[in-house]
Formats: C-alpha cells, sequence, structure tokens
C-alpha cells in the first residue's frame, strides 16, 4: 500500500499551560477516515490545559501530554489537539 501520510507526526510543542482542544488526528495513510484518527467520543470537541510534555510515545502520534480535563489528568497523543482559540 503507497502512504501519502508518515506514520508517524513529529511531536507538537504546547507548552505548560497551554489552553488545547481535543480534535481528530490526522490521516496516516491516504484514505483513511477522518473517525478513524478520533481522540475518544467524550473528548472530541472539549477543551484542556496542558500539564506537561511531551513525552515520547511509541506510535509517534505527536508525543504523549498530560492534560488537565474535567478535574483530572489524563495523558493523551499531540496528534488529537490543537491549540484552543479564546474569544
Amino acid at each position: 500500500m503507497e502512504t501519502e501520510f508518515a506514520w508517524a507526526s513529529p511531536e507538537k510543542d504546547f507548552q505548560a499551560g497551554t489552553l488545547v482542544r481535543f480534535v481528530y488526528g490526522p490521516p496516516r495513510y491516504k484514505g483513511e477516515a477522518r473517525d478513524h484518527r478520533c481522540p475518544g467520543g467524550d473528548l472530541l470537541g472539549k477543551h484542556g490545559v496542558v500539564i506537561s510534555g511531551p513525552f515520547p510515545d511509541s506510535h509517534q502520534w505527536g508525543g504523549v501530554f498530560h492534560v488537565h480535563f474535567q478535574g483530572v489528568t489524563v495523558s493523551h497523543w499531540g496528534d488529537f489537539m490543537e491549540p484552543a482559540c479564546v474569544d
């Protein structure tokens, strides 16, 4: 199968304190459905605050970050987050 996208993503550059929004991750290969890269049904579109990271991850999906979300700290991949715009 010919790939259009790299399986590995460079680590994102979120600093501690960055407000992020959970989003669909980029496709890893041509034709990969967008919903195959969902951050998790309860996370999509929600916001969190980066506590620390990035840490290396075996999937190479943008690094692992610790994110404070709804009163708990979770570990999540950078591919599934983007800086949140605050109006």
